[in-house]
């Protein structure tokens, strides 16, 4: 007990008897009271209305009132506190009857000492606060059931429904009352499901998961269940209580992310990866069915890029779901469409009786496509070209057969629009070959097996070499030197070129500050940039790294990029030329003559010079076509203030046409096939001491002897 007084309130008419009790309390060494003495009942009314006591000792006996009256009476005006009734005579009858009435203890006057008093006192308050406090508990866990957000449903030992709160009344549209003492199982879909369930509880004692549920409307919704035994203070099983809530808008959602994730938000059509799944499978069937056979068919649509970019983006969309609609047309029931973005379809004929029934499809779909499509009040014409890739014994991955369909589809392309190609043995092999050169590439990386050789570039003025143009081989371990035409395109496509053109970089630079260092101060040096090197922003950023680390100058070096490469992109082509001018380097415009847009945009690119394509060079002395265009070239560079570089001159024919109307410089053959550095070394020697001899003398196309001396001396 507590040290603050307790306040006692005795009804009692006898005097005698408060003297006794209060000499009881006075006994009662662990704690103080205050008592508070009534003779009557209706005093004690009285006092009960205004004052709170911690404890009352009621006398059973009060005139015509008893105490048992007097405890009814008092509960009613609001007195909570516990009340113990003293007798003077011990009677079993008038004990049961005061404590069912809500007393705390039955005590008689004769039998009480000190010890039994303190007893009964601390009893009396101690079961009181347990009882407020079970109130308050309960009042607490009622307030919580009918507040919560979730759906809260108890049921007995029979699993009948004994609590159904607020929550659950909106979501399943009962009344309380509608559902009480009825069975749970019920408020379930199925019934079954229920029954799982229950079994589940009664053996692990609780359960969580998804589970259906029926409304009163009869609709059915996702719920999350956790579900467990009910207790009572005892420990005691009485039922089961369970919490849900209702999932439906995430189940909704997660179904509409999962539909997305896997279909084109275009078309509705499944996208490359379920269409990836699909082709999973049925490799998977193909390999342990001998008699299983699928077709995949690559389609391009022809000529979208013009209808997008002239009719505009809204119409390309519907031509695209247009598109997509004719195709699921022309399919069965068991073949898939995909779109894999832009314009590309992939479709997968599913168990094909043979191989025909791919080309009869691929007919069927060439047919449909180029009916005109009506949208927007415009005529649309379109067509596609298609790759057909039957399935064989050596597919074991999706990525193959898209890579030979995507291969074929070209070939399709190449031989004309509206097209349809098979892929076949030939191509299998070529493509095999290709996936083991790329193998070889990535390790050709990490090894460094590329090399570096060179090829002079002269002046057609003197004679003097002043340039040089470096150009990468690979020596392969097992195949030897391997020319760029072949492993170039693949790198490119790999993205491998990078690294490769980064070293490429790197190597020529160091390589040119040796010549520079011992003294060929003359000689500039010339690096291809593939198209996708050109396409990183941060190529200038990576050669101006370059730059400082070899210690060369910016002036003696020249960068070769295609006009094909900046024609692709033309406002950002030449965006990337300034930022590489602004540093000091000069750019060559390679191939020139082979493309068809850069000549009448040449005006605007900020390059030092073009090269004449060997293409073109090799014709001049023979073709009056060949020498009509070169020489427009070279003077329409000249009129722009551009340099002209001849590239591929092996005939002194060639050479004689070139000098005699002023192109500025050339290589090839007849000066110097492509060598390794200290080859290019001993050409350099040569040319200096020639270019001593030469430069005495007369140069010019009539000269025979003369020429013929100058192009010996470039001879390895």
């Amino acid at each position: 007990m507590g040290k603050e007084k307790l306040k006692i309130l005795l009804v009692d008419d006898d005097e005698d008897d408060y003297i006794i009790t209060q000499d009881l309390l006075s006994e009662i060494r662990m704690r103080k009271f205050d008592l508070s003495w009534e003779k009557s009942y209706e005093n004690a009314l009285k006092v009960l209305s205004v004052n709170q006591f911690d404890l009352c000792l009621f006398d059973y006996r009060l005139g015509a009132k008893t105490g048992l009256d007097l405890l009814q009476e008092v509960v009613k005006i609001g007195y909570k506190g516990p009340i113990i009734i003293l007798t003077g005579q011990d009677d079993q009858e008038i004990d049961k009857e005061v404590m069912k009435a809500g007393a705390s203890d039955y005590l008689v006057k004769g039998q009480i000492n000190s010890s039994l008093f303190e007893r009964s006192i601390r009893h009396a308050l101690e079961r009181k606060r347990a009882e407020e406090a079970l109130v308050a508990s309960k009042d607490y866990a009622e307030n919580l059931i009918n507040s919560s957000i979730d759906m809260i449903v108890a049921t007995n030992t029979d699993r009948l429904i004994t609590e159904f709160n607020p929550a659950a009344q909106k979501v399943f549209g009962y009344n309380k009352y509608d559902v009480l003492y009825k069975p749970f199982h019920f408020l379930f879909a199925n019934p079954n499901e229920w029954l799982q369930i229950s079994k589940k509880i009664e053996q692990e004692k609780v359960f969580s998961g998804e589970v259906i549920k029926k409304k009163k409307t009869g609709e059915t919704f996702h719920s999350y269940l956790s579900a467990s035994v009910l207790r009572d203070l005892k420990g005691e099983e009485v039922g089961i209580i369970g919490i849900s809530r209702d999932i439906t808008v995430q189940k909704r959602l997660e179904a509409q992310l999962l539909y997305n994730a896997f279909h084109d938000s275009l078309t509705g059509l499944p996208n490359r990866k379920l269409f990836m799944n699909h082709l999973e499978k049925v490799i998977a069937c193909a390999q342990t069915n001998k008699g299983f056979l699928f077709a995949v068919l690559f389609l391009d649509i022809d000529r979208f890029k013009v209808i997008n970019d002239s009719l505009g983006h809204a119409i390309g969309d519907k031509l695209l779901i247009s598109i997509a609609e004719r195709l699921k047309e022309c399919l069965r029931h068991n073949d898939i469409v995909a779109r894999f973005g832009g314009d590309e379809f992939v479709i997968l004929l599913n168990d094909i009786r043979e191989k025909s029934c791919a080309k009869v499809i691929a007919e069927k779909i060439l047919k449909s496509l180029k009916e005109p499509f009506y949208l927007n009040g415009h005529s649309v014409f379109t067509g596609t070209s298609i790759g057909i890739v039957l399935s064989e014994e050596y597919y074991d991955r999706p990525e193959d057969i898209l890579r030979d369909a995507d291969t074929v589809m070209y070939r399709a392309k190449m031989n004309g629009r509206s097209n349809y190609a098979m892929f076949d043995k030939k191509m299998h092999a070529h493509a095999v070959k290709a996936l083991q050169l790329e193998a070889d590439l990535q390790k050709a990386i990490v090894n460094n097996e590329f090399k570096m050789y060179y090829q002079p570039i002269v002046s057609l003025v003197d004679g003097n070499i002043i340039g040089v143009e470096s150009l990468l081989r690979w020596e392969h371990p097992q195949s030897g030197l391997i020319s760029p035409a072949e492993f170039i395109p693949l790198a490119e496509e790999t993205g491998m070129i990078e690294p490769i053109g980064r070293w490429v970089i790197k190597e020529a630079l160091s390589q040119n500050k040796v010549w520079l260092d011992a003294g060929y101060s003359n000689t500039s040096l010339s690096v291809n940039v593939s198209a996708r090197q050109f396409r990183s922003r941060n190529l200038p950023e990576v050669i101006q790294r370059i730059l400082e680390e070899t210690g060369m100058n910016s002036k003696a070096f020249d960068l070769e990029i295609t006009e094909s490469s900046v024609m692709e992109d033309m406002d950002r082509g030449i965006k990337t030329l300034e930022e590489l001018s602004g540093m000091g380097i000069k750019i060559m415009l390679d191939d020139f003559g082979t493309g068809f847009s850069s000549i009448n945009n040449l005006r605007f690119l900020p390059v030092s010079g073009i090269k004449i394509d060997l293409s073109l060079t090799k014709d001049v002395a023979i073709s009056p076509g060949a020498a009509t265009i070169a020489k427009a070239i070279i003077q329409m560079a000249h009129g722009l203030n551009k340099k002209v570089v001849a590239e591929g001159v092996e005939t002194e024919a060639q050479l004689e046409f070139l000098r005699s109307h002023n192109c500025d410089m050339a290589q090839g053959y007849l000066f110097g096939k492509p060598m390794p550095a200290n080859e290019l070394v001993k050409v350099l020697q040569k040319n200096n001491t020639a270019h001593r001899v030469l430069s005495n003398k007369k140069f010019s196309p009539s000269n025979t002897s003369l020429q013929k001396s100058f192009a010996n001396s470039f001879a390895t």
